[in-house]
């Protein structure tokens, strides 16, 4: 909660086929957690309470693109939503977006999470459609 935090205004989007236009969080973008980090890794795995994992290329979590949010609609994020805090990747499915983050590893290998094991695409663009492998 020391780091900036930014207001994020984004769509999001359901791998099952529905979208939510226009929603609003709140949260520390990836850039700052990872701003004195030097790596040869171009992958990372996020963990999350419970055990669940999802893999996403680093370059898809900086740049502006990703977030830790703890907020949403102006109140602090609901546990049942991934509170007190989860990933937040809106230009990638929803799953990429893990609840309950407890870390992110840095990877050299693009190791597949739980959903990407089960036959979810490695990636989960929404525009390709990247649903399933």
């Amino acid at each position: 909660m020391g780091l900036p935090q930014v207001d994020i205004h984004t769509d999001i989007h359901c791998v099952t086929s529905w979208s939510k236009l226009g929603t609003s969080w709140r949260g520390v973008s990836l850039d700052s957690l990872f701003e004195n980090v030097e790596t040869s890794c171009r992958f990372t795995t996020a963990h999350s309470y419970g055990g669940y994992t999802t893999n996403v290329p680093l370059q898809d979590l900086l740049g502006g693109r990703a977030w830790v949010a703890w907020e949403f609609d102006g109140e602090p994020l609901e546990r049942t939503h991934g509170g007190p805090a989860r990933l937040l990747v809106p230009h990638l499915y929803f799953w990429k977006s893990a609840k309950w983050i407890n870390g992110i590893e840095l990877t050299q290998d693009d190791v597949p999470g739980f959903w990407e094991s089960n036959g979810y695409h490695l990636h989960g663009d929404p525009w390709r459609e990247e649903r399933y492998s």
